[in-house]
């Protein structure tokens, strides 16, 4: 790309009114943002401004000036901040334009500051005296492919402080909750619960006057009964009791919008077969949620890997019965009133020998070890269900389901009673903890109880729940 050089006298720069007139150039010449380095030297760079900030003064024991930045992103969704100072920072503070498009070449690519910049990316650039900053003409802005939105259901698997963009069908808009901050000040939020074609759903967190504005139009559209479609650009996903996006002042809305993805939505409309129920994930004390997705159950054991007890509404996919794995031969004895359930070792003798109870006996009993497949409309996980567990989902005992896998003169077959349940909606509770073998960590999942879902009275229940939850601080 040929440019002529910019004077570097500070009196072109502030004679400068206009920037410098826009040239065509091809996109084999456009380096991606991913791609950058600090040892790179030759790059070109086109994306549009999602954030500018106001120029600001800055004083230190040698010097005084002023400093201006601003962010961009580019086709691929890759986003970095543009910054520079005193007179480069005058030119350009007036000049930038959110939502513009520009093309930006030889600055300085250096690494950032994370305790000021908490964009998706550890670079940053710094224009000096030489560098190029266009603006893109019709073509080139129509050049610049808009990036498509994400699957909701990829979402779960994207880190915090991501940059996307995202749309959906509107399930769910909350109330306008004020929230105090742990510096005194004090905001507003309202929680948008969407769902796209993916049948994923997630929730959008809106804040201040967005949230009041913005949310009390979706809330009014959505209370006539009207098919509301939300699109967002420049969202940032984050966490908060699970994975969830947040608006920003970078953020783009879109309601009803025209784009194809969203003539998909709107035709599809409020098809209940066609919309996985949603969950509410609220946190109770001594580490007990009411409920819980897969993809909240990893990031929660991730960043805290502490027992914890909670609900899931999931399909049961697959259990596991080959090869006699599905019981273990448990110590039949009583104590303190109950089963003692321990494992007990075949001996020498033809005998059996609880290593708690310190004894020996002719007969164990059959105690469930039964692997299950579960899946959400996130993801899959394997879990466990021992007695209670396997007791509830197939309704036969262990040592009944070893009679069936044995006994070739019934009717009924191990087969039909796993292909009864299997592939059928269960609300699931478990006890999620971790545990390390060959120094990896591993979710370990355990069923307590298992019991059917009736769709038309979860979803009542679920949206009672909803509105009547208090949002933690």
């Amino acid at each position: 790309m040929s440019e002529d050089k910019p004077s570097t006298s500070k009196q072109s720069l502030q004679f400068a009114t206009e920037l410098p007139s826009p040239q065509t150039t091809t996109s084999q010449n456009i380096t991606p943002i991913k791609t950058l380095n600090p040892y790179q030297n030759k790059w070109t760079i086109k994306g549009r401004v999602t954030h500018k900030r106001p120029i600001k003064a800055y004083s230190t024991t040698t010097k005084n000036g002023h400093v201006f930045s601003f962010d961009i992103v580019d086709c691929d969704g890759s986003e970095i901040r543009i910054t520079c100072f005193d007179e480069i920072a005058k030119l350009h503070c007036n000049r930038v334009d959110i939502g513009s498009h520009y093309i930006i070449s030889k600055g300085s690519v250096k690494e950032t500051n994370a305790r000021y910049n908490k964009l998706n990316n550890h670079l940053e650039i710094a224009l000096s005296d030489t560098s190029i900053v266009k603006r893109c003409t019709n073509e080139e802005q129509a050049d610049q492919q808009t990036s498509p939105f994400t699957p909701i259901g990829e979402l779960f698997q994207l880190t915090n402080n991501t940059l996307v963009d995202v749309i959906g069908l509107v399930l769910y808009v909350g109330d306008f909750i004020p929230i105090h901050r742990k510096d005194d000040s004090q905001t507003q939020k309202r929680v948008v619960k969407i769902n796209d074609l993916s049948s994923s759903t997630i929730d959008i967190n809106f804040w201040g006057p967005i949230a009041e504005q913005k949310g009390l139009e979706l809330k009014n559209m959505l209370t006539n009964d009207s098919v509301v479609i939300l699109a967002l650009r420049n969202a940032r996903v984050g966490y908060f009791n699970g994975k969830l996006v947040n608006i920003t002042v970078a953020t783009t809305l879109h309601i009803n919008p025209t784009f194809p993805e969203a003539d998909l939505l709107a035709s599809r409309g409020k098809d209940p077969l066609l919309v996985v129920p949603f969950v509410a994930e609220t946190i109770h004390i001594d580490g007990k949620y009411t409920r819980m997705t897969i993809s909240s159950m990893r990031e929660r054991m991730r960043i805290k890997p502490k027992i914890i007890q909670t609900t899931l509404l999931a399909i049961l996919r697959y259990v596991n019965v080959n090869d006699q794995n599905f019981y273990y031969t448990a110590c039949p004895l009583i104590v303190n009133g109950r089963p003692c359930k321990k494992k007990c070792t075949h001996q020498a003798d033809d005998s059996w020998f609880c290593s708690r109870c310190q004894m020996s006996m002719q007969d164990y009993n059959y105690s469930y070890l039964l692997p299950l497949k579960l899946q959400d409309a996130i993801g899959t996980l394997w879990s466990t269900a021992f007695d209670e567990g396997g007791n509830h989902l197939l309704l036969k005992t262990a040592r009944q389901l070893y009679a069936l896998q044995n006994d070739a003169t019934t009717i009924e077959t191990t087969s039909s009673v796993i292909k009864r349940v299997q592939s059928h909606y269960y609300s699931f509770t478990l006890l999620v903890s971790t545990e390390t073998y060959n120094s990896e960590s591993k979710m370990k999942v355990t069923i307590n109880k298992v019991a059917p879902v009736d769709f038309k009275v979860e979803c009542h229940a679920l949206l009672a729940e909803i509105s009547c939850l208090s949002i933690e601080t």
